[in-house]
């Protein structure tokens, strides 16, 4: 697995990573959001599985995943 960016982001970090992907042959790249209370309490995950012609950016640059703690109070 590779780190592709790892930026701050609403108090956290967005990473996105590669990994080669045996089932498809070819590199294949995510993304995860790691909010500021992960380094200190287990955290819930949300999985988004973008269609074939998306990327990982397309939910964070479209839905803006990363700020939805925020909004949740």
């Amino acid at each position: 697995m590779k780190v592709l960016s790892q930026n701050t982001a609403f108090g956290g970090m967005q990473g996105v990573f590669s990994h080669g992907s045996q089932a498809c042959g070819v590199e294949m790249t995510f993304a995860v959001y790691i909010p500021p209370q992960a380094i200190t309490t287990p955290c819930p995950v949300v999985w988004y599985l973008s269609g074939l012609t998306c990327t990982h950016a397309n939910v964070m640059e479209k839905a803006n995943t990363a700020g939805w703690p925020l909004n949740s109070a």
